[in-house]
């Protein structure tokens, strides 16, 4: 005769299996560990050696530059009264230095502002942007 298994004792043999892979998954992660140190070591001895750093001083420091190096922040009403009273894109993005999609973006901003308007030749400068400009070279 079968023999009925209630629904603890299901449970309870089912809580022992998990403890036991659980168990078993903590000594491989321990275990790891323990390679990845001596390994890092071994990696530092020769780097020693052969008398270059260890790769991840070289990129701390790259990181810590790149983080030093940021520039600041581009002011497009500069850019804008820098500019002649007819222009294109391409100009603009050679005089920002920043990549077409940035330059699209802070002309669609200008037209919005009914700073400029789009002409067949490129964008024209609308007379409320050379008040702008004014401002901006008195600043």
């Amino acid at each position: 005769m079968p023999r009925k298994t209630t629904p603890q004792s299901f449970l309870g043999t089912l809580k022992r299996q998990a403890a036991k892979a659980f168990d078993s998954l903590q000594q491989e992660i321990t275990r790891r560990s323990k390679e990845l140190t001596a390994m890092k070591e071994e990696a530092t001895r020769w780097a020693g050696m052969i008398g270059g750093q260890s790769r991840t001083a070289s990129t701390m420091t790259s990181r810590r530059r790149a983080r030093k190096t940021r520039r600041r922040r581009l002011d497009w009403n500069t850019v804008l009264a820098e500019l002649p009273t007819t222009f294109t894109a391409k100009e603009v993005a050679q005089k920002t230095g920043k990549p077409m999609e940035q330059v699209y973006a802070g002309v669609s901003r200008w037209a919005k502002d009914k700073k400029i308007k789009k002409g067949a030749n490129g964008y024209h400068k609308t007379p409320s942007a050379s008040s702008i400009q004014k401002k901006a070279a008195s600043a």
